[in-house]
């Protein structure tokens, strides 16, 4: 039998929910609870102190850090703090950062671990008659008698905690207090959750982790050497007439380099040390891929993604994803166009017809149909700012226009944002649900950026030329198309990531988010989809 640590069934009894995202899902996040819990178990974590023979008579001892397991019981734990009586007994003391439940007793959580603590201890021989938690807000300990009923409570626990291990994932708590101080609260999404397989209509409660001051860091430059030192990038340009700059680890999210950058095995490893994802782009723009120090664990959500490809779910996927992109397009066009067009009107119905698409193939034929249209009217409403920036349709690879030259780098940072909450969510991104699978393609990570092109990167290129922040002076013009200088690049990603910062309100749960934080909402979303644990995607529609 597989031992379980005690900790785990504190969790169990905590919230069922959190024990199988934590050890199942293998999703852990800190917050300010848990690193207080941490920090107020510095001093009990350090083992110290002596430990008696169980009939050995001597004067109290105590000792600090005792790990114990036991085959029988089927468990294992580390006790905080075991101390010893005058008449031999001893008892175990468990630290923790809170309060006690009513000013004086022990919460449920809290008085099953420390049975199961106690068990382990008779298991070993101890003489065990009570239990004991010392609440650090209130600095005051909670001395309990060990009674059979609170051991039938703890062994039942233990019962059902070791079942959880073996099921798919139970239910979010509902409307619980809990939720609120949880870590895992944007992992487990409750109140979503409840919403959308309930037909709750209720105000969600949203939970954001405090806002860091790290950011994504972007190296541009032939030549420039990235390198580490004490916890600091040392980026040093190729004009050595330039100055050398210099970036803490702790004030950077993420690293992409674009183009020719010299980065160091050892700035790599420190990056994946600190897991901050590494990733690549050619000068022009394009993703190469990007580096992570792990993927989730939750192998049983890429299960599900391999079961459901090129299936009827997989098709429900596409027609939400595409239905929502053909709307997001006609807002763009309805907030920014200057003259009234036939565009809008066959926008609404293309929308509509992808929505009960049949095939992808038909699908495709929607998609192909709107985006001819759009494009042509996003062309005129760039021109009409600069005709250096009038588009000949939507080309690439290479970028025959200053206007596609922005929007291929546009969805370069694009796809590798959606890589990136994918992959924290356990998905495969080179597995799409619509787009076909190509050696090298990241097609679910297309996928889920379709919505999102016209709101994030559409109307960042449509900005930049509207405010006149990047010229027609600024691209390169070659034989087969044109290049970004290195200013216009620069630009263009600064006013990207200010994009991504923009708070918005959810279009479905109605609260205020940024658009990082939406694309892994939705990411998480779209695998509680697959899983089969919400009945539908929600969509993503601008108003």
């Amino acid at each position: 039998m597989e031992l379980i640590p005690v900790r785990n069934v504190n969790t169990f009894v905590f919230c069922p929910r959190l024990l199988w995202l934590e050890h199942v899902g293998g999703d852990f996040v800190d917050n300010e609870h848990t690193l207080e819990g941490h920090f107020v178990h510095r001093r009990v974590d350090k083992p110290g102190g002596k430990l008696n023979a169980p009939n050995e008579e001597d004067e109290p001892w105590h000792t600090r850090s005792l790990w114990l397991s036991d085959d029988d019981l089927g468990i294992t734990g580390k006790i905080d703090l075991v101390d010893a009586e005058e008449d031999g007994s001893c008892f175990p003391v468990d630290t923790k950062k809170g309060s006690p439940k009513d000013k004086s007793e022990l919460w449920p959580a809290d008085r099953v671990q420390l049975v199961l603590q106690a068990l382990l201890m008779r298991a070993q021989g101890m003489r065990v008659e009570k239990v004991a938690a010392y609440y650090n807000a209130v600095r005051r300990r909670v001395v309990v008698e060990l009674t059979t009923e609170m051991i039938s409570e703890a062994l039942d626990a233990l019962a059902d905690a070791r079942k959880v291990f073996e099921m798919e994932p139970p239910p979010p708590l509902e409307d619980s207090p809990q939720c609120r101080g949880c870590s895992l609260n944007q992992i487990c999404l409750p109140d979503e959750v409840n919403a959308l397989t309930l037909g709750e209509d209720t105000k969600i409660k949203r939970v954001l982790a405090p806002q860091t001051d790290s950011l994504p860091l972007y190296v541009v430059g032939g030549g420039t050497r990235v390198g580490v030192s004490k916890n600091t990038l040392i980026i040093t340009p190729r004009d050595a007439e330039e100055d050398i700059r210099k970036v803490g680890l702790d004030m950077v999210s993420e690293l992409n380099l674009l183009g020719g950058v010299q980065f160091t095995t050892q700035t790599l490893q420190y990056c994946l040390g600190r897991d901050i994802p590494v990733s690549f782009f050619t000068t022009g723009g394009w993703y190469y891929g990007s580096t992570f120090s792990t993927m989730s664990r939750n192998v049983g959500v890429r299960i599900s993604q391999y079961e459901h490809h090129d299936k009827e779910l997989s098709l429900r996927v596409a027609q939400q994803l595409i239905s929502d992109k053909v709307h997001n397009c006609r807002v763009l066009l309805r907030r920014n166009a200057t003259n009234e067009s036939d565009t809008l009107k066959r926008l609404k119905m293309l929308r509509r017809e992808a929505e009960k698409a049949d095939s992808k193939g038909s699908l495709l034929g929607y998609e192909g149909d709107a985006a001819r249209r759009y494009w042509s009217d996003f062309s005129d409403m760039v021109a009409e700012v600069d005709d250096a920036f009038e588009m000949k349709g939507r080309n690439r690879r290479p970028p025959k226009d200053a206007t596609n030259a922005l929007l291929s780098l546009g969805y370069a940072l694009l796809t590798k944002d959606c890589t990136r909450a994918l992959l924290n969510v356990g998905l495969d991104p080179y597995l799409g649900m619509y787009h076909t699978t190509h050696h090298g393609r990241p097609s679910l990570s297309l996928d889920l950026m379709e919505p999102f092109r016209p709101l994030i990167v559409d109307s960042t290129v449509l900005q930049v030329i509207k405010r006149r922040e990047i010229q027609a002076d600024d691209v390169v013009r070659t034989g087969q198309g044109v290049m970004l200088k290195d200013r216009a690049r620069k630009t263009f990603i600064g006013a990207y990531e200010r994009r991504m910062a923009d708070a918005i309100t959810h279009p479905v749960f109605e609260y205020r988010i940024d658009y990082r934080r939406v694309l892994a909402v939705q990411a998480r979303l779209l695998s509680r989809f697959l899983t089969g644990e919400i009945p539908t995607l929600p969509a993503f529609r601008t108003r």
